[in-house]
């Protein structure tokens, strides 16, 4: 009997852990699909006045069915991740080539913000990785930063090669993390401050998919933080193995 129960524990787990993200989930959407539908019905009661009139309740309405789409996305991913449906297609690439095309991306929203975004990247990082999951990983991470970041601010990010392994971190002068909730930041929607991460869009799922993504590369990720003092992300992946340069045989 002992050793049936061991093994149904795995299954016990994996069902559990279902539940509950299927209730965390729904808790979720529940609340985007309250304000969408108060604020369309505010826009009925009053049908004699104009659009213009009426932006507030419109713009929430497209503002909430924008973050709705995002978490829906957000969602499928691991749940495809949980159920070992969504591949990881390692192919050999150059991670400072993906980081650097991020960090363009994120240029002009960190001029609008008036923040300072640096890259130190050692070139030729090469490792065996899905381009499309890792440019995933990287735009989580500089948008954490992003949003967490007070103007004239600075965010840094910068990859090395350390023996074999590929070094990477974010770094920023951001509001931090409090020492409380850093042990937990990974978890499915879990967000310490949560007035904060409404206004700023959030879901509590980004850091889940990053850990995912650099699980599944066979690396690791860890947060550095204090509340009021910024927040540093460093994760390791593997690195391809150096090319051996053969030398000719003396003679």
């Amino acid at each position: 009997m002992y050793l049936a129960n061991q093994a149904l524990l795995p299954i016990r787990r994996s069902w559990e852990k279902q539940q509950q993200f299927v209730a965390d989930a729904s808790h979720e959407l529940r609340m985007p699909l309250s304000i969408i539908r108060a604020n369309a019905e505010l826009v009925f009661r009053h049908p004699d006045r104009t659009i213009l009139d009426m932006s507030e309740p419109l713009s929430m309405v497209l503002s909430e069915s924008t973050r709705m789409g995002k978490l829906t996305d957000q969602l499928l991913t691991l749940a495809r991740a949980d159920s070992d449906q969504d591949e990881i297609i390692l192919k050999p690439l150059h991670v400072d080539e993906i980081i650097h095309e991020v960090a363009q991306k994120f240029e002009p929203l960190a001029e609008l913000k008036r923040l300072r975004l640096e890259t130190k990247l050692e070139s030729g990082l090469e490792m065996r990785g899905d381009r499309e999951r890792l440019h995933q990983l990287f735009v989580i991470l500089l948008d954490n930063s992003m949003k967490f970041t007070p103007e004239n601010g600075m965010i840094h990010i910068a990859a090395r090669r350390q023996g074999q392994l590929i070094e990477v971190y974010v770094k920023d002068t951001g509001t931090g993390i409090a020492a409380e909730d850093l042990p937990r930041i990974f978890d499915r929607f879990y967000r310490g401050d949560k007035s904060r991460s409404r206004s700023t869009g959030g879901t509590g799922l980004g850091l889940a998919i990053a850990h995912w993504i650099v699980s599944r590369h066979g690396g690791d990720i860890a947060a550095a933080s204090e509340s009021g003092q910024g927040t540093t992300m460093t994760l390791h992946l593997p690195a391809s193995p150096r090319k051996s340069t053969s030398w000719p045989d003396g003679g």
